[in-house]
């Protein structure tokens, strides 16, 4: 049974119950690990995640809850390049917010089957066998978001953060790494925009 206060599941002689609040930073701390393995598998340095981390989770938590998120990621490009340069390989996470109302039963069920740490470390494991990034390559983290929400409601703007565009992915070719985050009412695939 799903309720907006939560979600029920019966296991057994076990119940569990997750409240959107606790489902929220799942998703937000899921998020975050996933940008930090992300730019340590690919020699990037996680200094700045780590240096704008509350920021990055204020955004987060933010356009989860107002249900304006659609992607998170990480740009890659050359050090000194203009926003308007390619890009150079781009790591998203595209998300999907479902009211918890809105969810079957067999979606509920499929929750209580799922290993989140299972699904980091398959895609970590695709990264692996990726060439080396050039030496000469920085990045920033981009939160790309709805507009109006599935209410009609326009994003909420957020401290630290500010519109820009991305560069080019054009010349790139994606590749999908499979599930990133399957919460029920809050889901993230994996994909990278790779040469």
């Amino acid at each position: 049974m799903a309720s907006k206060s939560g979600v029920h599941t019966d296991v057994g002689a076990k119940v569990t119950h997750t409240t959107w609040t606790q489902t929220a930073q799942f998703v937000v701390n899921s998020t975050v690990g996933f940008l930090f393995d992300y730019a340590q598998a690919r020699g990037l340095g996680t200094d700045r995640i780590s240096n704008k981390r509350e920021k990055l989770e204020s955004a987060l938590y933010t356009y989860i809850n107002t249900r304006h998120l659609r992607k998170v990621s990480i740009e890659v490009h050359k050090q000194g390049a203009s926003k308007s340069d390619e890009a150079v390989e781009r790591f998203d996470l595209t998300f999907e917010v479902k009211d918890p109302d809105d969810l079957s039963q067999s979606e509920l069920q499929r929750m209580e089957d799922k290993d989140f740490n299972n699904y980091r470390k398959e895609v970590m494991a695709q990264l692996q066998d990726l060439d080396s990034l050039p030496s000469n390559v920085d990045y920033r983290i981009l939160i790309w978001c709805a507009p109006k929400n599935d209410l009609d409601q326009p994003k909420p703007n957020v401290e630290g953060w500010s519109s820009t565009s991305a560069r080019s992915t054009d010349h790139l070719n994606k590749k999908n790494l499979g599930d990133a985050v399957n919460t029920g009412p809050i889901n993230a695939d994996a994909s990278l925009w790779i040469r």
